[in-house]
């Protein structure tokens, strides 16, 4: 017994010093990109207050390993994996990465000192010029080539220039002159630096192609031949992998190119952490609750029709009683399917999902008919006044107060759940309902509560979104973002202690999503993809685990003492947490 104990500290303090490590790594990394290194560090505002909130993130990364242990690899590993298959998703995206050096407007001119031979219906003639745009998206018959007649005299001197219209334009051109047999008589691929010199500015770059000073042989009808160079196969390869690798350092490294992405990054986190701490809750009583939606826009709606009607009142009441009241509106609002399941047997799932139209629809006619100004361009009330928002941290962002917050949230969360007697019987309940029962707890009414307490964190996300954020209430606040928080609640197990870090990192995933759109003009809906895998490989997970324990039972053996996840809340396949069987005794 010793020997084993002694094994386990070792163990335990492996994993610290793992965690110690990687905390401190990440806020080196993340304070040394978002301040473009150290040396101007005093110069930026509110430099102390950046530190603080990475040093947060370090901690979220420590308490992530501790608390999952060697199950945090996984974790890891199903992002990583995840992020691979984005990817390549991206890759696909990026196939005709090259199209661009085939596309675009284009001119063609046919130069010569001659005269004009007089003949009829031609194309071009000398001193003329025509054009076009090859590979035209979304056209239903796209030009691929154009070809031009003219009449000519022999040994008349002609050139001819391919070449796009405009600088930005990446087309790569070529030309040729054929007889009228449809023999090559000359051709060009590109042009040199003293040619586009001598021809500027009818000459953009070397990809534009002249045929410089060539006398005709014959008389008789030619035609000017011009398109796209074929691209060879490596180029397309190079292109698609380039500009592939563009986007994901934008969506990896993006959110933390200055202190104002940083923000936009931190600021989502701090609603997607709130909002998996929401749905642990209730998934830690086997219930699966998805009405932290509804309960968001009761919160947002209550503490802000309590700001425009109070705005005078000062700060430091006005805002702990806005909060307060948002808090109160999501518990009762998730006291209400918590009634239903528990006295009448209500599918949670169903009627938590009823209920968030319900309360959507609810906020929408109250801001439209009640709030929203006259005056007003779009559907919003007015502004909060100051004494109504949460105040910055950080200068020039919306980093607020509301990280104290959530920072009491989470440990107030963690002691109702580890300390407390209702947090036992939650757990309990998560476990084995029939068992809870057996043991005297009244099922009930714990399921009550724990959608109810559910609910009241989900209002306090809804408070961050009108007085930290947008600071007045807005149409759509909530863009389905509360079912983020499953994602976030499913990543950490469960865990409260677990959901800063993968609220961060959901929240992180989401925000260069927006940046890889803007900086690399890639699709939002890849990090959408990249989300669905990341749900997929949790369930496959859990299902594994499922037709484990389904195997375990029919053998009649149990585990004692194991760290096997639960199944899903509502009686589906697993989700890993730590549940009561992982620090209190056995579970089957």
């Amino acid at each position: 017994m010793k020997q084993r104990r002694g094994q386990f500290s070792r163990g335990q303090l492996a994993l610290l010093v793992l965690g110690l490590v990687a905390g401190l790594s990440v806020v080196y990394v993340i304070s040394h990109e978002v301040f473009g290194g150290f040396g101007s560090l005093d110069t930026q505002p509110d430099y102390q207050a950046v530190l603080f909130v990475n040093a947060l993130v370090g901690i979220s990364v420590l308490l992530f390993v501790l608390e999952l242990r060697w199950d945090a690899l996984r974790v890891v590993l199903t992002v990583i994996v995840a992020l691979i298959i984005g990817y390549g998703v991206t890759a696909a995206f990026n196939l005709d990465a090259a199209a661009r050096f085939q596309r675009g407007e284009f001119r063609v001119q046919l130069q010569s000192q001659a005269e004009v031979p007089d003949v009829e219906e031609m194309d071009l003639e000398y001193g003329k010029a025509r054009g076009g745009e090859f590979n035209q998206q979304n056209a239903p018959e796209p030009l691929t080539e154009a070809s031009y007649r003219f009449a000519g005299r022999e040994g008349d001197t002609v050139t001819i220039i391919a070449a796009v219209t405009r600088q930005n334009i990446e087309a790569d051109l070529e030309v040729a002159l054929l007889d009228e047999s449809g023999q090559v008589l000359a051709e060009s691929q590109d042009s040199t630096a003293e040619q586009i010199e001598a021809y500027r500015p009818d000459l953009k770059s070397t990809k534009d192609a002249v045929i410089e000073n060539f006398a005709l042989p014959a008389d008789g009808v030619y035609t000017i031949r011009a398109r796209p160079e074929a691209i060879p196969r490596s180029t397309q390869i190079s292109e698609m992998l380039s500009k592939t690798r563009l986007a994901y350092e934008a969506f990896l490294l993006g959110p933390l190119d200055g202190v104002l992405r940083w923000s936009f990054w931190v600021q989502d986190a701090l609603t997607l952490i709130l909002l998996g701490l929401a749905i642990a809750i209730v998934f830690r009583a086997e219930q699966f609750s998805l009405g932290a939606e509804g309960q968001l826009y009761f919160g947002a709606l209550v503490s802000g029709v309590l700001i425009l009607a109070f705005g005078d009142v000062p700060k430091t009441l006005l805002v702990p009683i806005a909060l307060l009241s948002a808090a109160t509106a999501g518990f009762l609002w998730g006291l209400l399917p918590g009634a239903l399941k528990a006295y009448l047997g209500a599918n949670e799932l169903v009627s938590t999902l009823m209920l968030n139209t319900i309360a959507t629809r609810f906020y929408e006619m109250v801001l439209t008919f009640q709030l929203q100004p006259e005056d007003a361009g779009y559907t919003a009330s007015d502004w909060f006044s100051s004494a109504g928002i949460l105040d910055p941290i950080v200068e020039n962002t919306q980093v607020t107060i509301a990280v104290f917050v959530v920072i009491a949230v989470v440990i107030v969360t963690w002691l109702l759940i580890r300390r407390t007697p209702i947090g036992y019987e939650i757990r309990m309940i998560g476990a084995n309902i029939k068992f809870a029962n057996y043991g005297g707890v009244n099922s009930r009414r714990t399921i009550m509560l724990a959608m109810a307490i559910s609910g009241a964190v989900a209002g306090l996300a809804g408070a961050h979104l009108g007085m930290g954020i947008h600071r007045k209430l807005i149409l759509n606040i909530s863009v389905a973002l509360a079912f983020e928080g499953v994602v976030v609640a499913l990543l950490a197990r469960n865990n409260p202690l677990v959901v800063p870090f993968t609220g961060l990192l959901y929240a992180y995933l989401r925000t260069g999503a927006r940046f890889m759109e803007s900086d690399a003009n890639v699709s939002f809906e890849v990090v959408r993809i990249i989300q669905a895998i990341i749900i997929l490989l949790i369930t496959a997970e859990a299902l594994v685990t499922f037709f484990r324990r389904r195997r375990i039972l029919r053998r009649g053996t149990v585990e004692i003492g194991t760290s096997t996840p639960p199944p899903l809340p509502g009686g589906g396949a697993g989700v890993p947490s730590d549940t009561v069987g992982s620090e209190e005794g056995a579970h089957v």
